[in-house]
């Protein structure tokens, strides 16, 4: 992409009736917007407003066109004009997970190297249950009881890696605590 050619256009561009803003794209963009130059904003759906732009623009850059309420309803579309990219003309849009069915969760990575095989062994059953078998009246009895990623139903991402939601993820927190566990959290909203 020609990035004076997008500034110059965006000068153009500011004009037309309904136009909020007018960004470009990182180079990090979503498949939404892999093959898109600009973005224009509008602040509702007017098919003048739409074809004033792509007068404007003719084949010289490919062009997105949205409008306030194709942006509520598209997460992706909203998840990646969040991310990096340069704002041309306009204020940027805030995007909250109000509305959109995101969940706000949590990634914690933990890490128990540097505690004993026994603090070890405990917290891997806290955290993921285990079975206990015993003989009563002669007979054997097999119990199995959940740990506690059952319990706040997180999810094993790998190898000492769990997503839990947000406000469930104190209880983990506090077991790794206990055990003397290093962790680290990386908070992330997901579908």
């Amino acid at each position: 992409m020609d990035f004076k050619l997008a500034v110059e256009l965006t000068k153009d561009i500011r004009k037309v009736k309904g136009v909020i803003s007018v960004f470009s794209p990182g180079a990090a963009a979503s498949k939404t917007l892999k093959n898109v130059d600009l973005v224009v904003l509008h602040s509702t759906k007017n098919e003048s407003s739409f074809n004033n732009v792509d007068e404007l623009v003719t084949d010289k850059l490919r062009v997105k066109q949205v409008d306030l309420d194709e942006l509520e309803k598209d997460p992706e579309l909203k998840s990646a004009m969040s991310g990096e990219g340069v704002l041309l003309h306009g204020k940027a849009v805030n995007v909250t997970a109000e509305g959109s069915k995101l969940k706000s969760r949590m990634i914690l990575s933990y890490d128990t190297t540097e505690i004993n095989q026994n603090d070890r062994n405990k917290l891997n059953r806290a955290l993921y249950g285990g079975i206990s078998t015993y003989r009563k009246d002669g007979e054997r009895i097999v119990k199995e009881y959940p740990g506690l990623v059952e319990r706040v139903h997180a999810q094993k991402l790998g190898k000492g890696v769990l997503m839990v939601d947000r406000f469930n993820s104190s209880m983990i927190i506090q077991t790794l605590k206990s055990y003397s566990a290093k962790w680290r959290e990386i908070p992330v909203w997901t579908y």
